[in-house]
């Protein structure tokens, strides 16, 4: 089959999936279809599925969080572990139950708990979990879970290795001073992970690591590097397209300029 052709079958394929009933905006998994400590997994190409875990914090409010699963021949690549202990262990089981395939790569996208809390498990389980050394010194400094083993090549802005089906490009500092976004180039799809927000959202979240001066200059090269991207996950809520980029840096605009008039 000519490759083009076949590109275009998968495409087809994943926006059927996108616009079929039980996918959109009121029936993606959120925080109270997906309890703190379990899992959702929702399958939008496929080779690829997305994992909803959620959060409850002491104040009651609770949040979402999205990763990624990739198939790519008999083995699974991971983006992220779920968000916790627990439900990276159901995250596991479902992978195991669902999909039937090891996972034998896993990525961290920043220092954040909602993306190394899990990586113990992963480990535990044999799976070698990567970062950056950034990631590993940033993750280390606040106590967090550490990942053990360091992915390279991906010091400056603009960075970008492959590993088997995911591109990994580091756009620069945004939500962290460390965030990673993932590309896949069969599939035309986006892993924005926590720098780059749903459509729904008003503002830019948590900023307390951010660098809210660099953040949408790295946005603007993830748009330059991957215009061609048809799908785009955020690290919370709902997936879209390209035009959430454009969203999360107006987000960050007004945030900087409303800040400047105060």
């Amino acid at each position: 089959m000519d490759l083009n052709l076949k590109q275009q079958l998968l495409l087809i394929f994943t926006l059927l999936l996108l616009s079929a009933p039980g996918y959109g905006q009121d029936s993606y998994p959120g925080v109270d279809d997906v309890p703190t400590g379990e899992i959702a997994l929702r399958q939008i190409h496929p080779d690829v599925w997305l994992h909803i875990s959620s959060w409850q914090f002491d104040n009651g409010m609770k949040y979402p969080s999205n990763g990624m699963i990739v198939r790519h021949g008999d083995e699974l690549f991971l983006v992220d572990p779920a968000l916790g202990e627990q439900a990276t262990e159901a995250l596991l089981a479902a992978i195991e139950e669902q999909i039937g395939l090891p996972v034998t790569f896993a990525l961290s996208t920043h220092f954040h708990d909602d993306r190394v809390a899990g990586d113990k498990q992963l480990e535990e389980a044999g799976i070698k979990v990567y970062a950056t050394a950034l990631t590993r010194r940033l993750a280390s400094a606040a106590g967090n879970t550490v990942p053990e083993s360091v992915l390279s090549g991906l010091d400056r802005a603009g960075d970008a290795v492959t590993v088997g089906p995911l591109e990994v490009f580091f756009p620069g500092a945004g939500h962290s001073r460390d965030n990673l976004i993932v590309y896949l180039p069969a599939a035309g799809i986006l892993f924005g992970g926590c720098a780059v927000h749903e459509a729904r959202r008003d503002d830019p979240g948590n900023t307390a690591d951010a660098d809210i001066m660099a953040w949408p200059a790295s946005l603007r090269r993830i748009q330059d590097r991957y215009p061609q991207a048809k799908i785009v996950v955020p690290g919370h809520g709902l997936p879209g397209d390209m035009s959430l980029i454009s969203h999360s840096i107006n987000l960050l605009e007004q945030f900087d300029a409303g800040k400047t008039k105060r």
